[in-house]
């Protein structure tokens, strides 16, 4: 039986993962002091500020894709008990994630804009939470960025992990890193790829638009985009190559999206702005050492825009083993 999944999963998966991406970059930049050689940075508070959020909408998307979330809500609470069940690891894995997301947004927001933590503090419904008035915020947000790397990389490998668990009805969705390899792809390419989205939402777009010489600042950018590009890209053709070599449905997958139904969109939403143009944009960065703006915020847009595509092509060339 074929899963019937579209936009709805594609757009939960890719939040999930932006989120989770997000998350990481800027607890790695809170975790090395990074974060302070800024007089603003804008990295931590919008990869602080977003995670919480776009999970959440990501996880409602989810709960009404499964149509027992908009008809009969109260089913979804004996999914915490299927401890066997993959959707199970995943519910308590957000469960777990979201609440450090949204206090790490709020510290990460109270210690940028000290006149709002004044605020918060000043009002008569915290004066008598005597703990707020001395709270640590920069040693809490430590705290809390550390845990949340452990849940972050959860949320972000789970992603992959919901796909691949249907395997092997959908053979795609199951191909093994290498065929002696038992060990799926899609866990890893989608881990790669949410910190892909991550660095270009939080550096490439926030802080380009905050900072536009943030490039220069962060000297190690371009090799670290580069690496990430590289890395993804063998990771994706090790997925279709593993397809290929497999035969049958997955082959039929692979075909279809390098050369048939779905190439378009995995050349031309997909490699093009997501893999060739921020190469090119950082190769160059790379070995010049100059990075405009412009170009930071294209290689930006277009990581972010191919990390939704990549979900949605996955889910859409999946052909169920029958067939």
């Amino acid at each position: 039986m074929h899963t019937e999944w579209g936009w709805l999963v594609a757009i939960y998966l890719f939040l999930g993962g932006l989120g989770a991406g997000a998350f990481l970059v800027a607890a790695m930049f809170e975790l090395t002091n990074k974060r302070y050689e800024f007089e603003f940075c804008a990295v931590t508070l919008v990869g602080a500020t977003i995670p919480g959020p776009v999970i959440a909408l990501g996880t409602i998307l989810l709960i009404f894709d499964l149509g027992a979330g908009l008809w009969e809500p109260w089913r979804i609470l004996y999914m915490f008990t299927h401890f066997t069940s993959v959707m199970t690891w995943g519910i308590w894995i957000l469960s777990l994630f979201l609440p450090l997301s949204f206090i790490y947004g709020f510290l990460e927001v109270m210690d940028a804009y000290p006149a709002a933590w004044e605020w918060v503090k000043g009002r008569k419904w915290t004066r008598r939470l005597t703990f707020l008035q001395t709270l640590p915020v920069r040693r809490m947000k430590r705290v809390v960025a550390a845990v949340g790397i452990v849940f972050a990389t959860g949320v972000a490998v789970y992603t992959g992990v919901l796909l691949s668990a249907v395997g092997p009805s959908i053979p795609l969705w199951s191909t093994q890193v290498l065929p002696f390899i038992p060990i799926p792809m899609l866990p890893l390419l989608f881990l790669v790829s949410a910190l892909s989205t991550g660095v270009g939402l939080t550096i490439d777009l926030a802080a380009t638009l905050v900072v536009p010489e943030v490039s220069h600042r962060i000297r190690r950018l371009p090799l670290i985009h580069l690496a990430m590009i590289g890395i993804e890209t063998l990771l994706l053709g090790f997925l279709l190559i593993t397809a290929f070599l497999s035969g049958g449905a997955a082959a039929q997958s692979a075909r279809d999206i390098v050369v048939g139904p779905h190439s378009i969109v995995f050349w031309v939403l997909i490699v093009v702005p997501g893999f060739i143009y921020p190469f090119i944009v950082h190769a160059y960065a790379a070995g010049l050492g100059r990075h405009s703006p412009a170009s930071g915020l294209g290689s930006g847009i277009g990581i972010v825009v191919a990390g939704l595509f990549l979900r949605y092509l996955i889910i859409v060339s999946g052909i169920p083993a029958a067939l």
